[in-house]
């Protein structure tokens, strides 16, 4: 018995007519013939934004109103005046397509409609050859949790050993900002399902290394999957490279992965026979990961990327954490606690591992790449900032025990003087670039975002910041140098250690 899941791209469902009825119906019927040969299949789904555009356009209860409206107000707009003709236009204009608008308003609507469409269609072709469906919506939030995906997973498993097919779509209705992947959705779903193989059924027959699609990639590792590029792509939301990402983190979780067309015959039943030579096949992992540690590297959203440099990538795969002194570049908008990926800073498309953010993404850029001595000292200029500047004014200051005290009142102005002030004179001098960088965006800070920043490293480590608001002598330029608060600095590091997860090579 194989527990698969298949994930339909709307590349692989998309007609002129909007969907690919006989695509769709096709694989229902293959689906059907797995599950009486005692395979348990998933279905993740796209497609129920593609149907929600249609039906809005051709099928609303006042649809082809508008142009009926058009002619009738043509034809009797010499006969009245001005005041009635803009009532006749006003009505009009209730039936004419509303203007465009965000692209989150865009998918949302579209997605509320279609997604009843599509189960709906999805479930008379199943009734047809003797299959139960049962709907399961997955957000961005349930990515976030590892309960909810636990929870998700058992859910899976229960519903496909009862022989019922699971569809699974991304919940583009209440979530469209986020507009998830659903390739990333098919891993998560995969994983949490503890699947053996997951197919990504597409336009085209497989991964190709050209534009003329003739130099076919037929196997690969998890590595190699990470960093082919691509081309033949298809036309949907992911594309071919999201799809290759997906499946080298499937494939780490021990999810072994094929990349096939959706029209190739009988493609369910021979992705389901290990002996079939089909489209591309990203193999599973020899050294799969834990099912502790399976939240972080294969289902949980990621928010960002920390770009890291060799020394820190060897540092990874000997079990150490990743200090701020590895990390080059940070790209995302992420709280603390949030997912990320880690990549290599010279071959980007090189994904490392994945693993949860110690400091939000604002402060990693301020302190990436930076000696511990330098990290000390944007942080005693930021919280004399944050206590002794402007931003103190105002009721987080009176809330703050440091805050607008009587060190502050003589701390001379201004607050990032090098002459006057150690802590800047040491980061101003600094021989690396990244402290030169970190001295000139303290310089630009507003007294606003000179707050939330201070506020929000509060919140992150609050006993790093504790060790220099005790010691105050931040508030003259001075780091704290007694023992435990320059251990406390020495140790402070990008990824919650305990989260880390390093692909192997």
């Amino acid at each position: 018995m194989t527990r698969q899941v298949i994930k339909l791209g709307s590349s692989s469902i998309a007609s002129r007519d909007g969907l690919a009825l006989d695509v769709i119906a096709g694989l229902v019927s293959q689906i059907a013939v797995a599950q009486r040969a005692g395979h348990e299949i998933i279905l993740v789904t796209s497609g129920a934004a593609r149907l929600g555009r249609r039906l809005l356009a051709f099928e609303g209860p006042t649809a082809g109103a508008g142009q009926a409206l058009q002619a009738l107000v043509g034809s009797v707009r010499s006969a009245v005046d001005a005041a009635d003709y803009e009532r006749l236009a006003a009505t009009l204009r209730r039936f004419e397509a509303p203007p465009a608008g965000p692209p989150a308003a865009d998918t949302a609507l579209p997605s509320a409609v279609g997604q009843p469409a599509l189960m709906a269609l999805y479930r008379q072709l199943a009734a047809a050859v003797g299959v139960e469906v049962c709907q399961i919506l997955v957000s961005r939030s349930d990515l976030e949790s590892p309960r909810a995906m636990g929870d998700l997973g058992r859910l899976l498993r229960q519903a496909a050993g009862r022989g019922l097919l699971p569809i699974v779509n991304g919940n583009d209705a209440t979530d469209p900002v986020s507009a998830l992947d659903n390739d990333q959705v098919a891993v998560a779903v995969a994983v949490a399902a503890e699947a053996s193989r997951l197919l990504f059924l597409t336009d085209v027959r497989a991964a190709y290394r050209d534009s003329s699609l003739s130099e076919r990639i037929n196997r690969l590792t998890p590595a190699q999957a990470r960093a082919v590029r691509v081309t033949g792509a298809g036309t949907g939301r992911g594309g071919m490279g999201s799809k290759l990402s997906a499946a080298a983190r499937a494939a780490c979780c021990g999810v072994e992965c094929i990349i096939g067309s959706a029209r190739e015959p009988d493609v369910v039943g021979r992705s389901l026979n290990p002996r079939a030579r089909m489209g591309t096949v990203v193999r599973a992992a020899r050294t799969r990961l834990e099912p502790g540690r399976r939240w972080i590297g294969g289902m949980a959203y990621s928010a960002g990327s920390l770009y890291v440099n060799r020394a820190a990538e060897e540092s990874l795969r000997t079990g150490s954490t990743l200090f701020l002194s590895g990390v080059k570049r940070v790209d995302g908008d992420f709280a603390a606690g949030s997912v990320v990926e880690l990549l290599d800073v010279r071959h980007p498309e090189r994904l490392l591992g994945r693993g949860s953010v110690a400091l939000p993404s604002a402060i990693l850029r301020l302190l990436r790449a930076l000696s511990p001595q330098e990290v000390g000292c944007v942080i005693s200029i930021l919280l004399r900032l944050r206590y002794a500047g402007p931003a103190a004014v105002g009721p987080a200051a009176a809330e703050s025990p440091t805050a607008a005290g009587a060190d502050a009142v003589g701390v001379p102005a201004p607050l990032l003087d090098a002459d006057s002030y150690k802590d800047c004179r040491e980061l101003a001098a600094g021989t690396s670039r990244a402290s030169q960088e970190a001295y000139a965006q303290l310089a630009a800070l507003s007294p606003e975002r000179v707050s939330e920043l201070a506020d929000s490293l509060l919140l992150a480590q609050p006993q790093l910041c504790a060790a220099f608001l005790l010691d105050r002598g931040f508030l003259h330029g001075q780091v704290p140098t007694d023992v435990a608060a320059r251990r406390v600095v020495r140790s402070i590091h990008a990824v919650h250690r305990e989260s880390l997860v390093v692909y192997p090579e």
